[in-house]
C-alpha cells in the first residue's frame, strides 16, 4: 500500500511538472507596453511563458468566453491546469513564473487591493502612457518591441 501511495505521489509530481511547463499569455501585440513587458517576462523563464497575440489565439480566447475587445483591453492568462486568469490576477501569475524577483510584494493585502484597484484605469489607458515613460522603464527593449513599426500606429488602427 504504501509503494503504491509513492508510485503516485510520484506520478503526480511528475504530472504536475509536465503541466506547469508553460503558461500562455495571451497579449495585445500592438501596444508597446504590452509586447515590451511579455517578452521581458518570457526572457526570464522561456521555458515557463508561452506567448501569443490575442488576435492568433482569438478563437481559444472566445471559446474560453473572452470578446476579442476585453482580451485585447485586459490580460488574459491560461494556467497549465486550463485555468483562466485575467487582470491583475493574471499579472500576478506571470511575474511569479517568470521569476521576478518581488513578485511575492503582489501578494500582500494592500499591494494586492491597489494593484486591483489600478490595472483597469492602466490598461484601458496604456496608449496614453508616453514612449519616454515606457523607455525610461524598459530601456532597449522597447526599441526592439517597435522594430515592426506598431508603435508608430495610431490606436484605431492597432
Amino acid at each position: 500500500m504504501t509503494k503504491s501511495r509513492e508510485t503516485n505521489q510520484d506520478k503526480s509530481q511528475q504530472d504536475q511538472g509536465q503541466n506547469r511547463a508553460a503558461i500562455t499569455m495571451y497579449y495585445d501585440d500592438t501596444c508597446v507596453l504590452c509586447s515590451t513587458e511579455a517578452y521581458n517576462l518570457r526572457a526570464r523563464n522561456p521555458e515557463a511563458i508561452t506567448l501569443i497575440p490575442v488576435d492568433e489565439g482569438l478563437e481559444t480566447l472566445q471559446a474560453a468566453g473572452f470578446s476579442r475587445s476585453d482580451a485585447m483591453t485586459y490580460l488574459c492568462v491560461q494556467d497549465w491546469y486550463g485555468g483562466w486568469h485575467t487582470h491583475m490576477d493574471a499579472v500576478r501569475l506571470l511575474y511569479r513564473t517568470s521569476g521576478l524577483k518581488g513578485s511575492t510584494l503582489l501578494y500582500l493585502p494592500i499591494v494586492r487591493q491597489l494593484g486591483d484597484l489600478a490595472y483597469p484605469y492602466v490598461a484601458r489607458n496604456r496608449y496614453r502612457i508616453p514612449n519616454w515613460v515606457t523607455k525610461l522603464i524598459y530601456g532597449k527593449a522597447v526599441t526592439q518591441a517597435c522594430a515592426n513599426g506598431v508603435c508608430n500606429m495610431p490606436p484605431d488602427k492597432r
